[in-house]
Order: structure tokens, then sequence, then C-alpha cells
């Protein structure tokens, strides 16, 4: 039986004993045994270029990428590998005709890059209109999401497409996907996944969720290196979509062909898939990985929230990430003079960084910050306890002192 938390992450990861990491969510962090695997291939295609490019990075890519097809629940030729969620949003939209007038549904929460994508596209074409839905809070249920989804639709005539979270960066929520994707389709609606930190948290069947189009990151929560995520796309758009550069494949008839022959780039963090989702599985599966990140994480946003007098985000357990949840920092973190906004969190992140050796996500909505906890494997308790000693000691304890010299 694997042993989880401090021994694992001795054993199985390269990760600092110096830095505490409560953001495995960030860029996540992948295994020795997988490091190794890349490590091999690049090697292997240093000491003959020709033939590795050739002849060999084909089967490893297509090896790869129906490890992954099988591991997410979809027919393999549905499916390719990216470098990350941006490319796979990216290669999306400025593969699609879009027409003046037409409207794309985002949601106040939608990632950054994705809203930077649509605004360089508006400033390139003029064409598309940008729809916000804002999510509220206190959320009771999964069918206050779906009803606000119907009434933005609704309201909004000529949306062609609604870019969907599953898991919410700035927030952890787990959006009802299911739910949400046949009310847009049922309006001719398309439906764009954003599905960055979903892939090894969350169990998938891509093929059945019946998005249009969804892509997710693999280094985040399946254990690969950075520059490996999936694009899967639904078979009646399979003959529009194309890498977004234009290469030796370009325009060959099948999907997978067109995206594995991108020049010479390194993708051998894309063929060490199979080595990653292999980790995944030796190690017990997702669902022996759930049991502990979830009861970790769940554990972690309770005694910090406790010993912060705050609180966790206002939503149900159904709608938490797995791994990842949300507690509200302490009032007194107001006073330090850093702005509750997106450029104060990253600032705020920094500084904490930087003074305590510690990473952990902050995000700022609502007028205040929030420290979005994650878990993996080779997280304990321990960590926690320090990222709530380097809080309680920079926005309860520094700001009281500082009172009482004035």
């Amino acid at each position: 039986m694997m042993v989880f938390g401090k021994k694992c992450k001795k054993l199985d990861f390269m990760l600092t004993d110096s830095v505490t990491f409560c953001n495995h969510g960030g860029f996540g962090g992948a295994p020795r045994k997988v490091i190794e695997t890349q490590r091999s291939y690049q090697l292997e295609q240093e000491s003959d270029p020709e033939g590795w490019y050739r002849y060999r990075v084909e089967d490893l890519y297509s090896n790869a990428t129906d490890k992954v097809a099988e591991f997410v629940g979809s027919d393999k030729e549905n499916l390719v590998l990216v470098e990350n969620v941006t490319t796979g949003v990216n290669t999306v939209l400025k593969s699609l005709q879009w027409l003046p007038g037409d409207k794309i549904l985002i949601t106040n929460q939608t990632f950054e890059a994705v809203k930077n994508t649509l605004t360089f596209m508006n400033k390139k074409n003029e064409e598309i209109e940008i729809v916000t839905m804002d999510i509220r809070f206190p959320i009771e249920n999964k069918e206050q999401l779906v009803y606000q989804l119907e009434e933005t639709l609704d309201a909004n005539k000529d949306i062609k497409m609604v870019i969907l979270d599953h898991i919410i960066s700035v927030s952890a929520i787990l959006m009802p996907i299911e739910d949400m994707i046949p009310v847009c389709h049922q309006r001719g609606v398309m439906v764009m996944v954003d599905g960055a930190h979903a892939p090894g948290q969350v169990q998938l069947q891509l093929d059945q969720i019946g998005a249009d189009f969804y892509t997710g990151d693999l280094h985040k929560w399946c254990f690969t290196t950075r520059g490996c995520a999936l694009l899967h796309v639904d078979p009646k758009h399979s003959d529009v979509i194309n890498p977004l550069v234009t290469a030796y494949l370009h325009f060959h008839p099948r999907l997978r062909d067109r995206f594995v022959r991108q020049s010479t780039r390194d993708c051998t963090s894309m063929c060490i898939a199979s080595a990653a989702i292999e980790f995944l599985e030796e190690i017990g599966g997702l669902d022996v990985i759930t049991q502990h990140n979830t009861n970790l994480v769940d554990w972690a946003v309770e005694m910090l929230a406790n010993a912060w007098k705050t609180k966790h985000l206002p939503v149900p357990r159904s709608l938490r990430a797995p791994f990842m949840s949300l507690v509200m920092l302490p009032a007194d973190v107001n006073d330090v003079g850093i702005p509750a906004t997106y450029q104060g969190s990253k600032k705020l992140m920094g500084k904490i960084y930087k003074k305590y050796a510690i990473h952990c996500a902050c995000t700022a909505f609502d007028g205040r910050f929030w420290v979005r906890v994650s878990a993996q494997i080779h997280n304990c308790k321990e960590d926690y306890f320090k990222l709530r000693d380097a809080i309680t000691q920079e926005f309860i304890e520094e700001p009281k002192k500082n009172n009482k010299t004035k």
C-alpha cells in the first residue's frame, strides 16, 4: 500500500524540503519516475535527432494519447495532446469562424488567460461580443447555477458559445457541467469546458459529458511535467479544428495527425503522459488518491478557518473541488495596504512565499482575500500548520503589535 505524505514527498518527488507546497494546483509537480522517463526520451532524441522526429515521436505521442483517452473516457480519435489549457482554448477559438454579432458567454470568474484571448480576438476582428454571467454567493445548490445560466442565455440572444469552467480556478467551485451543457445545447449554443484542474481530480467520461470542446491540464493533478494537456473535440467539429501553428501535417484529414508533428518542438512532456497515468494507477488509482486528498483538504480548511476565526467559501461540499478549497483570510489582512484585487492577490502570494517559503494560492473577490488550499499525495498536516502560523503571524499578530506601538 502506498504511503502518502512526508515519505511520499521524499521518495517519489523532487520537491525541496526548504519550501512548503500548499498550492499543487498551480504548477503541479511530477514524480521522479515520470521525470526520469522524460529525461530518457530527451537523451534518446539528442542521440539521434533525425531518427527521433522521423520514426519515433509519432508512436510515443500516439501511445500517450491513447492512454489519456482511455483514462478520461474518450474515443482515441476525439482527443489530442497540446501544451496546456491556454493552448487548447486558443486552438478552438481561433479555429472557428465568427460572424459580426456573435456572442460568447463567460462568467465573472473565468480565468484571466481566457479573458485575454477573447479581448485579443475582439481587438483584431471587432466581431465578438462578450456576455458575463455573475456567479453570486452564497450558493445553496447546483440548481442555483443551472437556473442562472438559463436566465442569462434567455436574456441574451445570438450567444454562439458558452465557456464553462469545470473547476473554477479562483474559487475552486466544481461546476455542475453535466447539468449545464444540455441547457446550452437545447438553445443551439456550443460549449467549451475549461477543465484545467479536472483531469486527475475528477473522474471524467468526456464522450458522455457532451461538450463540444473540452480541454484540461495533465501537469496539475495527473503527474506529468509542464507542457501536457488534453483537447477533446466532438467528432462533428473535428474537421475545423487545427493547431495554432501551421505545420507539416496541417491539412491531414485525421485530427490527431494534424497535431502530432508540430515542426521540431520538444513534445517529450506529452509522450510521458503514459508513464504519468501508470504512476497514478500504481499508487492506488484515483479512488485512493481522492480519499487521501479530499480528507486532507477538508481537514485543512476547517482547521484554518477556526484558527483565523473566518470561514470557508459558502458553497455546499458537493460543489467544492475534491482537492482544493477556499478559506477567507483574517480581516486584518486588509490592513497591509494591498488592494483586494487580482494583482493584489499576486502580491500577497509573493509576500508569503518570500518571507515564509510557503506556496499558497491567494485570490480576491467580493472585496476580500481568500487562500485556495490544495492537497496532493505529498502533503501532510504539518504543511497547513505552517501556513496557519505564517498567516497568523503576518496578518493577526503583527498588526496588533504595530497598533500597540502607535
